[in-house]
């Protein structure tokens, strides 16, 4: 996809991070943008400062868990701009960090792989067929991670492989159609986003009782990996320049680094000589 001007996008979890930005880039590039998000705050305020800037955009909140929810962000993106050419599903939340995987809940496995994976399924399902009948150029972007691409060792990291899986499986399934619709997994590695200030959208009913808010442990993980995105991570524009140069080149995997390039390696060394995953840190 070359032509941006004119085109429309849809973006998920665009009140803030990387949704903020890629919305940013793309109103820049002179595309009409949909803004979505579940804190609607939030998603008001990036909206009115687009708008601001003379930029054409809408807002829909949006729960990219419900299927329905997604469904209705497409109609109401047809309905407002007539197409839909780029779809970004880019929500995610940091999900369970309180201790070990199998003492997490029901609560906590719904939660997380409703933003992290069913987020991404959903958006495929509710956009994908109506870019392809519109016989047009297209991109999906589903944002994955780079925990996706290295041995997992969290909640989110297995969300992400999940996500991964199924882009790579859409992305062969569109070249055996020699559709006109590209799509690009995006794993990032760190960026100052609130990634890990997900709980405060984590809805009432999917809280655990005992803990609503995490327990202490998870609070300390997530004050320490909140500190090293503040030291370490990429800003969001440079990840929304890489987005969108994927897009244009349809590459398919977008990493935004090299960081992570060894434990890519040795993950498939491991794999092809049988040997045992090497153990990370969690944070």
């Amino acid at each position: 996809m070359r032509e941006f001007k004119g085109k429309t996008a849809v973006v998920t979890g665009a009140a803030s991070g990387m949704g903020r930005a890629f919305a940013e880039r793309f109103a820049q590039e002179g595309m009409r943008v949909v803004l979505a998000d579940v804190e609607a705050p939030a998603l008001e305020a990036a909206v009115r400062e687009l708008r601001q800037r003379e930029h054409e955009v809408i807002g829909v909140r949006t729960d990219v868990r419900e299927l329905a929810a997604v469904r209705e962000l497409a109609r109401r993106a047809v309905e407002a701009f007539g197409k839909v050419h780029v779809v970004c599903n880019n929500a995610g939340v940091d999900g369970y960090m309180e201790g070990p995987i199998w003492e997490a809940t029901d609560k906590d496995w719904q939660w997380t792989f409703g933003v992290n994976f069913w987020g991404v399924v959903n958006g495929v399902r509710a956009f994908l067929p109506l870019m392809l009948a519109q016989d047009e150029e297209g991109h999906v972007v589903n944002t994955c991670s780079a925990t996706a691409l290295v041995t997992a060792n969290s909640m989110y990291g297995i969300t992400k492989h999940a996500a991964l899986a199924f882009s790579e499986t859409v992305y062969a399934q569109l070249k055996q159609q020699d559709a006109k619709v590209g799509i690009s997994a995006l794993c990032p590695g760190l960026v100052t986003t609130r990634i890990f200030e997900g709980w405060r959208n984590r809805p009432p009913e999917l809280r655990n009782e005992a803990s609503p808010e995490g327990t202490e442990q998870g609070r300390q993980t997530r004050r320490m990996m909140h500190e090293r995105l503040a030291a370490q991570g990429l800003a969001p524009d440079r990840v929304a320049d890489l987005v969108m140069e994927a897009i244009r080149d349809e590459q398919f995997y977008v990493t935004t680094d090299s960081d992570w390039d060894e434990r890519m390696r040795a993950r498939a060394e491991n794999i092809l000589e049988r040997r045992n995953p090497v153990v990370q840190p969690r944070a």
